[in-house]
């Protein structure tokens, strides 16, 4: 079920907010910012809520912000129940004793007890959870924050083993390494998610807005839905969870597209191969190192010694290159490429892709990077030209190729190149699609340029990943447009 988190300093205030909460199926009502509590408007607001209600009264201790006693705080508590709350979340270190008094005195409403771990993700949360099975409360909640993409791990074992002995459970992880686990949590049986009503609202560490957890359809999302998404370091810059999941809602295709933020790629991989995965989209860091990882590998993507898509099926994963394809379909499309003279900038896993593409075209490439021993590496297996970023003032190039991360959100103002290096009159394509226009690309403008934005590279890039994935056409057009409505939206918040 999905709660929309009501957060507010006032009744008022939190009755317009929940008003605002589409498509929730229950509200989490946060007492503890309340500042003007009264029992006889927490009836008011209760009897007039649509929605199931959890009330919700947290001490500073446990991530809240009510600012009474102890025994104040669990008093309300008790009177949201005669209130008539539909839930009532008390946490387990509010003492055994509290604990059985509310849930013996419960009423008509379902009592959650909860746990939470705000400092990483150390604690024994088997040990608690058995705590608090002895209790026997409605729904058990235990709550850790991940210090890595491996705290989501026993967070997913957890569930499993409260699903196996019939259980109800709601358990997630906190913090940017657990916001995919999050949904993939209610994927393997959690009962709640918590959404915030808006940006700057959340409540916690990680939490998706209403409008978010939309995008990922997760209303229709089940144990059988398959999982696939993009692993990389950061993730959160990404936009193809809007194309994907739009097209697999589209296609009938019950799957969810998740970004991953992976920093232990090999206990990643290793877990998520136990899961009804269909492949992965990988990006920086983890293009090359994440082929010792896999089971086999397509002979592009071996020629180019860089895998930036895994396809899982029948319990193993082969790596492909999209990235090649993506990229060089977005050139052609503006540009004719044989014999031109290309530089490309970077020497990653993406500039090795379109370097191999360039070639195939019969282009004249030349590898540009800071460092330069690494460029000398793309030049050796591909026998094309090689420099540090300050040859490119002595280079008379038709295409100037951009690979690095540079001038990705958020950091908004920066080139990989000053204006003066960017020639008059060229093409000027960057594979950095966050933001659409990019600070070389508006450089590029001024002189004249083609310009070609990376949000090309990525459609063209998804269209062949979901084929890959689902063994079905992508919907191209359905695709292009969700991304650039997306864009339109994020562009007007801006």
């Amino acid at each position: 079920m999905l709660a929309a988190v009501v957060a507010e300093k006032n009744f008022e205030s939190a009755s317009n907010s929940i008003k605002k909460a589409n498509g929730a199926d229950l509200i989490e009502l946060r007492l503890d910012y309340i500042e003007d509590f009264e029992v006889v408007k927490l009836k008011r607001l209760l009897k007039n809520c649509k929605n199931p209600v959890i009330v919700t009264n947290r001490k500073k201790g446990e991530g809240g912000f009510f600012k009474g006693g102890e025994k104040e705080r669990i008093q309300i508590l008790k009177k949201s129940i005669d209130s008539g709350a539909d839930y009532i979340d008390i946490e387990l270190s509010s003492g055994i004793n509290s604990v059985k008094e509310l849930i013996k005195n419960k009423k008509k409403s379902k009592i959650i007890v909860s746990y939470h771990d705000f400092y990483g993700d150390s604690a024994d949360i088997i040990g608690k959870y058995n705590e608090i099975k002895k209790l026997k409360p409605d729904l058990i909640k235990i709550v850790t924050k991940a210090g890595s993409v491996t705290g989501n791990f026993k967070i997913f074992d957890l569930i499993k083993k409260a699903d196996k002995e019939n259980r109800k459970i709601i358990a997630f992880c906190m913090g940017s390494y657990g916001e995919f686990g999050r949904i993939l949590s209610i994927i393997l049986g959690s009962r709640i998610i918590y959404a915030s009503l808006s940006k700057g609202k959340e409540s916690a560490s990680g939490q998706f807005t209403l409008d978010e957890l939309n995008s990922y359809r997760i209303k229709k999302l089940d144990k059988n839905t398959k999982i696939a998404g993009l692993i990389g370091n950061p993730v959160e810059h990404s936009w193809s969870h809007i194309m994907h999941n739009a097209a697999f809602d589209r296609m009938d295709v019950n799957a969810v597209y998740l970004k991953f933020r992976v920093d232990k790629l090999k206990e990643f991989i290793d877990y998520f191969r136990k899961l009804n995965c269909i492949g992965f989209g990988v990006t920086i860091p983890h293009k090359i190192n994440v082929i010792r990882y896999i089971d086999g590998i397509d002979k592009k993507a071996k020629e180019i010694g860089a895998v930036n898509t895994i396809v899982a099926k029948k319990g193993k994963l082969t790596g492909y290159n999209t990235d090649c394809y993506g990229a060089i379909q977005s050139l052609k499309q503006r540009t004719k490429l044989k014999n031109r003279n290309v530089v490309v900038l970077g020497a990653g896993g993406s500039s090795r892709a379109i370097t191999y593409g360039l070639l195939e075209e019969n282009a004249n490439v030349t590898v540009l990077n800071r460092t330069l021993k690494n460029a000398k590496l793309i030049a050796n297996d591909f026998d094309c030209g090689y420099g540090s970023l300050y040859d490119l003032k002595n280079i008379n190039y038709d295409i100037l190729v951009n690979t690095t991360p540079v001038g990705m959100h958020p950091d908004l103002d920066k080139s990989p190149v000053p204006l003066n290096l960017v020639r008059k009159g060229t093409v000027v394509f960057d594979i950095v699609f966050n933001p659409y226009k990019t600070k070389i690309l508006k450089y590029a403008e001024k002189k004249g340029c083609v310009v070609v934005p990376g949000i090309e590279m990525l459609v063209n890039g998804n269209v062949l990943q979901f084929k890959l994935w689902t063994g079905k056409n992508a919907p191209e057009q359905f695709m292009r447009k969700k991304i650039m409505e997306y864009l339109k939206n994020v562009s007007h918040q801006n």
